[in-house]
C-alpha cells in the first residue's frame, strides 16, 4: 500500500533567508540558538544569516558542531540552549548540523540522555524544541527529513534517530547560501544528492509522485553538478544543485538501502559521508544489474544516457571528472576486518528497504569493490 507522507514547509529562493525573522516570530521562538560550524563562521555565511535577522531579533551562538555529527557535540550545545534561556533551535549547515539539531530538540525538552534515543526512537515523543533548518550544501537532504544518524564518538559508527517528531519544522533554502561551499563539498555532497535519488527511486517502497521527483533530482544532478563544481558562483547551478539536494530528502522518505549500508560500515572514521556515499554507489549499481532493469533504464534515461549504457561506469567517470575518488581506500580508510565490514553491512537497517537484500556473500564482495 502507498503511504504518502507530508514534509516540512519550504522557503525556497535566492533571498529565502529574509522569511527567517518572520518565521520565528510566527512560531513564538523570542530566543532560539543558532547551531552552525567553525568553518561557515570563518567563511561569512552565519553573518549573512545573522545580517537578515531583525535588529531587535535575541539569539544565542553555538558553532562547535563537529564535521560528522557527535554525542558530545549535541551535548554542548545543550549547554549553550539552557544557559542562555533559548526557546527554539535554528540549525545552519550541511547534514552534521542538521542532525546535530534533529537530536538538540529531543534532548532540551526530554528526560534520559541522548545515548538512550539512539537506536531508540520509539522512545521519542511529540515534545521537542521548535526546529527551524538553513541547508548551507546542496545534497544531505537533511533539512526535510525525520531521521539522522550520530556519532557516539568521532570514530564510531554513527547510531539513528528516526521518529516523525524530529522532522524539522521547516526549511528555508536559499541558493546564495551556498556560493562559499568549497569545491571538493560541492561534489560530495552533489554526489551524496544523487545517491539518495537513486536509493529511494530503487527501493522497495511505492510511491509514485516521490519516485517522479526522485528522477528529476537525478537529472538536475547530472546537468548542473560540473558547472557548480567548476564555478561556485554560477546561479543556475547552485540553484538546481540545492533544489536536487532538497529533492534527495524527499527521496529519503522511500529508504535507502546498501550504497548507505557501505557507507554507514565504513563511517567509523573521520571520513565524508557523501564522499562514501558516491565510492560506494558503482558496486551497488552492478549488483542491481539483471535485478531491476525497468528502473535502472529510467535512471539512464533521467542521466540523459542510452538503453544499455553501463550506469556503475558512468558514476565512476563522473566521480572522476568532478575530483572524487573511486574507492574507499582512495580516501585513506586504513581498517582491515573485512569480516566485521562484511557483518556491519549485512546487518544494517539500510537493507531492508533495498529492491533485493544482499547475502552475507554478496555484502562481501561488496565491501571489497568498494574498498579498492
Amino acid at each position: 500500500m502507498t503511504f504518502i507522507q507530508s514534509f516540512p514547509d519550504v522557503h525556497f529562493d535566492f533571498g529565502a533567508i529574509n522569511e527567517l525573522g518572520r518565521e520565528l516570530d510566527a512560531r513564538g521562538i523570542s530566543k532560539p540558538i543558532i547551531i552552525t560550524d567553525n568553518g561557515l563562521v570563518k567563511c561569512g555565511v552565519l553573518q549573512q544569516v545573522l545580517d537578515a535577522l531583525p535588529s531587535e531579533q535575541d539569539y544565542a551562538v553555538f558553532s562547535e558542531i563537529p564535521e560528522n555529527p557527535t554525542i558530545q557535540g549535541v551535548e554542548k550545545a545543550l549547554k549553550v540552549f539552557q544557559s542562555e534561556d533559548c526557546d527554539g533551535i535554528v540549525g545552519i549547515g550541511g547534514g552534521s548540523v542538521l542532525d546535530s539539531g534533529k537530536a538538540l530538540r529531543v534532548i532540551t525538552h526530554q528526560s534520559g540522555s541522548l545515548l538512550s534515543f539512539l537506536d531508540h526512537s520509539l522512545e521519542i515523543n511529540k515534545s521537542v524544541a521548535p526546529y527551524i533548518t538553513v541547508p548551507t550544501t546542496a545534497g544531505t537532504g537533511a533539512e526535510i527529513t525525520f531521521g539522522g544518524g550520530i556519532h557516539p564518538t568521532e570514530n564510531a559508527i554513527g547510531m539513528g534517530l528516526r521518529s516523525p517528531y524530529i522532522k524539522p519544522d521547516l526549511a528555508i533554502c536559499d541558493p546564495e547560501l551556498t556560493f562559499t561551499l568549497p569545491s571538493h563539498l560541492t561534489a560530495a555532497t552533489g554526489m551524496d544528492a544523487l545517491g539518495h535519488c537513486i536509493e529511494g527511486y530503487v527501493s522497495n517502497v511505492s510511491n509514485p509522485p516521490i519516485e517522479a521527483i526522485t528522477l528529476d533530482g537525478i537529472n538536475r544532478v547530472i546537468n548542473y553538478i560540473k558547472r557548480a563544481v567548476a564555478d561556485g558562483s554560477d546561479r543556475e547551478a547552485r540553484y538546481n544543485m540545492l533544489m536536487a539536494g532538497l529533492e534527495g530528502g524527499m527521496a529519503i522518505y522511500l529508504g535507502l538501502g546498501p550504497i548507505h549500508a557501505l557507507a554507514n560500515t565504513f563511517g567509523n572514521s573521520p571520513l565524508h559521508h557523501g564522499t562514501l556515499v558516491t565510492v560506494s554507489t558503482p558496486a551497488v549499481l552492478r549488483f542491481y544489474e539483471g535485478v531491476i532493469d525497468d528502473k535502472l533504464n529510467n535512471i539512464r534515461s533521467a542521466m540523459n544516457l542510452s538503453e544499455g549504457d553501463n550506469l556503475a561506469d558512468t558514476i565512476t567517470d563522473l566521480n572522476r571528472i568532478i575530483g572524487m575518488p573511486s574507492s574507499v581506500r582512495e580516501m585513506g580508510y586504513d581498517k582491515d576486518d573485512v569480516d566485521v565490514m562484511t557483518s556491519e553491512t549485512f546487518n544494517s537497517h539500510f537493507n531492508a528497504w533495498a529492491p533485493k537484500k544482499p547475502t552475507q556473500e554478496e555484502c562481501h564482495q561488496l565491501v571489497i569493490d568498494t574498498l579498492g
